[in-house]
């Protein structure tokens, strides 16, 4: 049975997220009504930002199962789909905003942020897991193996360019020169060597915990 076009099991999962997602949003309403402020109004953006990925590997696949696409385009997808894909656990750096914060409604900044992060990240690996899946039958297990440990390592680098050289995804075709340019610099820079080996490790990881409970079996 499928909804959307989409197996019935995953569209659960997607509705889960969905419904997780409009609870981010339900704090931050509440959050906005009981501070009478916008603040943070932009994690709401990259909450958006981090379903791109889900959406783009859907799309794949269901051009995969027609054969309606050849290796070159699946590949040109797939590195699409990485430009978005480090939004997703991004968020977590958003945990940044409390430092600044204090009083009654600390606890429900924290909550929210949590929230919000906790269903971006999940966006995130859903998506890594079904494209590696993609990648495995279109190409190899060995190949889907190698774009799954590369996509790992260079989100933690995304994370990095994204919170602290401040680009964003579309930067790579607005601004490719200047992109390139804090790439190249970066790779000399303390912060960014140990961001990305931080934030890789948790998201190879996180992956790792996530890909072991679809594959658990009871015994």
């Amino acid at each position: 049975m499928k909804i959307f076009n989409i197996p019935i099991n995953r569209f659960r999962l997607i509705f889960t997220l969905g419904l997780m997602s409009a609870s981010a949003v339900g704090l931050f309403i509440l959050k906005t009504i009981l501070t009478h402020n916008l603040a943070l109004w932009g994690i709401n953006w990259n909450l958006f930002l981090a379903w791109i990925p889900i959406f783009i590997v859907i799309w794949l696949e269901n051009k995969v199962k027609i054969n309606a696409l050849q290796k070159w385009e699946v590949l040109s997808v797939s590195l699409l789909w990485l430009l978005f894909f480090p939004n997703s656990p991004y968020i977590i750096t958003d945990l940044v905003h409390l430092r600044s914060l204090s009083g009654n409604t600390y606890w429900h900044y924290q909550i929210m942020i949590f929230t919000y992060a906790f269903v971006s990240l999940a966006c995130g690996l859903l998506s890594l897991y079904w494209i590696q899946k993609v990648w495995t039958h279109v190409f190899s297990l060995n190949w889907s193996n190698l774009f799954t440990l590369g996509t790992i390592a260079l989100s933690g680098f995304g994370i990095f360019l994204g919170r602290v050289e401040r680009f964003n995804s579309w930067d790579f075709f607005f601004h490719p020169f200047t992109l390139m340019k804090y790439i190249f610099h970066s790779i000399k820079n303390p912060t960014a060597i140990l961001m990305t080996f931080e934030f890789s490790i948790f998201i190879g990881l996180a992956y790792w915990m996530f890909y072991s409970l679809i594959h658990l079996k009871e015994e």
